[in-house]
């Protein structure tokens, strides 16, 4: 008998002083949801590296306890260290069968109406 391979998905939000990790099956309900502040790591520590493995060992327990052998990675925001995590993620035991960016890119929106000249 084959085993049957769960997929997953790794949501990765990045705010001005937060990480945010949430890791989901494919239909979209969530498993679990970590931050960088949830490890009682506060301030400026947070964007810090060993957070940020703490975090993805955790995160490499829960996929292991749901049985998700490949996962799907989507990331948004502008972080100060997106490659550092990802190069943390890429150092771990997780497989991964895509990455995406999902980031909203402004593109200077509407133009603004001219005043009315008297």
């Amino acid at each position: 008998m084959q085993q049957k391979k769960h997929i997953g998905i790794l949501f990765l939000s990045f705010s001005s002083n937060n990480t945010y990790f949430l890791l989901t099956d494919h239909v979209g309900r969530i498993q679990a949801c970590t931050t960088a502040g949830r490890s009682k790591i506060k301030g400026v520590k947070k964007n810090l590296s060993i957070s940020t493995f703490e975090i993805v060992t955790f995160l490499e327990q829960k996929a292991k306890n749901l049985n998700y052998s490949f996962l799907h990675v989507r990331i948004k925001g502008w972080g100060k260290n997106k490659k550092n995590i990802f190069k943390i993620l890429k150092q771990s035991k997780l497989k991964f069968i895509s990455v995406i960016d999902v980031t909203a890119c402004p593109y200077n929106g509407c133009k603004i109406p001219r005043k009315r000249k008297l």
